[in-house]
């Protein structure tokens, strides 16, 4: 094998490195955009043209600079989602959003914040997206769905027997998406709890006022 093809193995490499990493954790994607970074020091040229104009005219240099703009995309809408969700702050959860529309995990807590703030069409509408999204996963990936869901509107659950509902359609959003998400749970398990939790939501839902 001459240096040439070497070369070529070990970029498409690293860019096929980087793009697992997206489903790990910052120490593991951060590792490997090191990783990338070192190897440009090697094509500081084609890299500098990268930079510039979204392009170097090195196929290998332009898979690995696209795959690392790929986690460093997912490591920037990481931390907005995590400073959102621990403040409240529904600008920051919105643009994490912006960069991975397809992260149902995104939306779920989107869509929670949304629903507490009052902004319950809105809040139905990143719901509905996020059951678009989950269907790109496995089956598993629809079961955390629900959970995540169920843990995160049970959340608010204090805050609105204390204070009550706005409208009756920010009661009915909540208690009918918590039915769904035990919906979904009781379609997997097939346990009479879930069964029973999606049932009394449902009835919830009904009585809205």
């Amino acid at each position: 094998m001459n240096g040439m093809a070497k070369k070529r193995i070990v970029a498409l490499a690293l860019a096929a490195l980087m793009l697992v990493t997206v489903g790990c954790d910052a120490e593991s994607r951060q590792f490997v955009i090191d990783l990338a970074l070192e190897w440009a020091k090697e094509h500081a040229i084609d890299v500098g043209k990268y930079t510039l104009l979204g392009r170097s005219g090195d196929d290998e240099v332009d898979a690995v600079m696209g795959a690392r703009d790929v986690v460093s995309n997912l490591q920037e809408a990481d931390k907005l989602m995590e400073e959102g969700r621990a403040a409240g702050d529904l600008t920051k959860m919105e643009q994490a959003v912006e960069k991975r529309p397809g992260d149902y995990t995104y939306r779920v807590s989107y869509g929670a914040a949304l629903l507490q703030s009052g902004d319950t069409a809105e809040a139905e509408a990143q719901f509905v997206a996020a059951d678009t999204a989950v269907t790109s996963y496995g089956s598993q990936h629809v079961q955390d769905y629900a959970t995540q869901g169920i843990d995160e509107l049970g959340a608010l659950r204090p805050g609105f027997e204390r204070n009550g509902f706005a409208t009756k359609q920010q009661c009915q959003a909540y208690y009918n998406r918590l039915a769904y998400f035990y919906g979904l749970r009781y379609q997997e398990a097939r346990e009479s709890y879930f069964q029973s939790q999606q049932t009394l939501y449902t009835g919830l839902a009904q009585g809205c006022k």
